[in-house]
């Protein structure tokens, strides 16, 4: 593995091939001459790259991009193990003449060894994926209502089953030996609620789980361990939400630890859980974003004390860089609007924002210095593309498909580099070729004035405890318009009593105040500098190009007028 990282992109023509240098040129490591490539992928560790035709998968070993290895079969999907000793492919479930039963679907390939180890029958392409260990000791996958454990490599036959009535899902912590928890949820029947539990190996009792949680209102559920394995949050969700509040169902969260801590957690904005996300550099920290536009981004410790609010904004996706010291809030897909912002999730710094819509894959380089976009195919068939940027938002290169080339896919060589200068300081960048933005609709009564009208309430960064975007009563509204008309009034006649506005150019200057002796006539004097210095800010705004009002216009044609009362009760 060289000092750079490389990241590798799938078109409808080739496979290509980018090292993390100027120019950025594209190394073609498949042509045409390979018909009908569908996706690629690479390894955990980033030993080897993997695609996947209509006739095989491939493995090419990323060290001299040779071939290590292939599948025969019409592919559909395909993943790695973590540390990238085997290789797993599934493709379609099929009964014909010859198979009325159907025949084994998903092979697991064992790369060293280039041969296939193990196959099982996964009917549905949902779920379909068997789980790992992260030090690749045990080896699960789902059965109907089991969970079928292998050994040590061991495919021959399995050491230990988990048994639960309608059992939807199931997770592995990524921990490691002597110590290993499985998580499973299953729906509940008749009345009673659908269960999530957290067992430890090898003793799957369900009536002796670690955690067991219910939920009344959940058809699936997605699993989200910490880094160390140690504890877990479980997103459950209905396919529709009956009450019409959620257009994609009702969702609750709960989490617990392998130490039997449990609880449901309660955010203080209401709305869907748009991400959630554990931080892989401190498995003490998580993040989510939530509630209504604009959604609420909130950093929490593993017991669900909020650490720091980083305000709202137009976010529905959470991307942490591998290392953890940035976090990356981003708004795609429904949200639409591409916006991006970096933050320093230790020192609670905004490092960087930048737009970039149309989005439909983003993935942060090894080394967490810069992010990659790319608008694909067939998600968006216009635009198709890819963009790097550095963290503070520094466009660094971008490149768009020429006439009938389409992206199909792209991402980063994982591995381990070193850091460069970009950890410390941003590059020179490129102005980004975006559409100019296409400024809201204002009706005609309302151009040309300043706006009063916002459609949402933003609220700022700040730490938990701090008073932030405070609702002030009607009274408080009352005294503090009271004030500033006090303000305003004192001002006007401290100006009109001893240092006059300055006039309009060509206007004549009108005289300090002096009292005439008569309170009566020293009032209507006051009364009418007061008019002149309003005529006065009017014809500035004038002057600076604001466009006025009818009664306004009127108002300054009273001007002569009021000068000539002026005169005749100085006399």
């Amino acid at each position: 593995m060289g000092a750079l990282p490389n990241f590798a992109g799938l078109t409808n023509k080739n496979i290509f091939l980018v090292e993390f240098r100027e120019p950025y040129a594209e190394r073609t490591l498949r042509d045409e001459t390979t018909t009908n490539i569908r996706s690629l992928i690479f390894s955990p560790k980033g030993g080897y790259l993997a695609y996947r035709t209509d006739k095989r998968a491939e493995i090419v070993q990323c060290s001299d991009w040779s071939v290590a290895g292939s599948i025969e079969g019409n592919i559909k999907d395909m993943l790695f193990s973590p540390l990238d000793n085997y290789f797993m492919a599934w493709e379609m479930f099929l009964m014909n003449k010859d198979n009325p039963q159907g025949k084994p679907n998903l092979h697991v390939y064992n790369i060293a060894e280039k041969a296939v180890v193990a196959s099982f029958t996964q009917k549905l392409q949902s779920g379909w994926e068997p789980k790992w260990s992260a030090d690749e000791k045990i080896f699960a996958i789902q059965a109907g209502n089991r969970v079928l454990i292998y050994e040590d490599g061991n495919f021959e036959r399995y050491t230990h089953t988990i048994n639960a009535e309608k059992l939807n899902c199931f997770s592995v912590a990524p921990s490691t030996a002597p110590t290993y928890y499985f998580s499973i949820f299953t729906l509940g029947k008749s009345g009673q609620p659908s269960v999530w539990k957290v067992l430890q190996y090898p003793n799957f009792e369900l009536e002796k789980a670690v955690v067991s949680r219910t939920c009344f209102q959940a058809d699936k559920a997605t699993f989200s361990w910490n880094r160390r394995g140690t504890n877990i949050f479980t997103l459950t969700q209905t396919d529709v939400d009956k009450t019409g509040g959620s257009y994609y169902g009702k969702q609750s969260l709960s989490y617990g630890d392998v130490k039997g801590n449990a609880g449901n957690m309660v955010f203080n904005k209401e709305g869907p859980i748009h991400a959630i996300a554990w931080n892989p550099g401190n498995w003490n920290e998580w993040l989510a974003v939530y509630g209504h536009a604009p959604a609420k981004a909130t950093l929490f410790n593993a017991k669900c004390d909020p650490l720091f609010e980083f305000g709202t904004g137009a976010w529905n996706t959470i991307h942490y860089a591998p290392d953890g010291n940035h976090v990356l809030l981003g708004g795609f897909g429904n949200i639409g609007t591409g916006h991006v912002e970096v933050w320093d999730p230790r020192g609670y710094k905004r490092l960087g924002k930048c737009a970039a819509p149309d989005t439909t894959s983003l993935q942060w380089d090894p080394r967490g210095e810069t992010f990659l976009t790319a608008t694909t195919y067939p998600r968006l068939t216009q635009g198709n593309g890819y963009k790097i940027w550095h963290y503070t938002g520094v466009l660094m290169h971008q490149r768009t498909c020429v006439d009938k080339e389409n992206l199909l896919s792209i991402g980063w060589q994982p591995g381990s580099y070193p850091k460069s200068e970009l950890s410390r300081a941003a590059p020179r960048g490129l102005a980004p070729v975006a559409p100019a933005p296409v400024a809201a609709y204002r009706p005609p009564g309302a151009r040309n004035k300043p706006s009063t009208f916002t459609l949402h309430e933003h609220e700022k960064p700040h730490r938990p405890g701090e008073a932030v975007n405070a609702v002030p009563s009607k009274q408080a509204l009352k005294q503090k318009q009271k004030r500033e008309a006090r303000k305003v009034r004192n001002a006007e006649e401290k100006a009109s009593g001893e240092t006059p506005l300055p006039a309009e150019q060509g206007a004549p200057a009108r005289p300090a105040f002096v009292s005439t002796g008569d309170p009566e006539k020293d009032k209507k004097i006051k009364n009418i500098n007061k008019k002149l210095s309003d005529i006065e800010k009017l014809k500035q705004q004038r002057a600076a190009g604001k466009p006025l009002e009818i009664n306004q216009k009127a108002k300054i044609e009273t001007e002569a007028a009021l000068l000539k009362e002026l005169g005749q009760l100085r006399l």
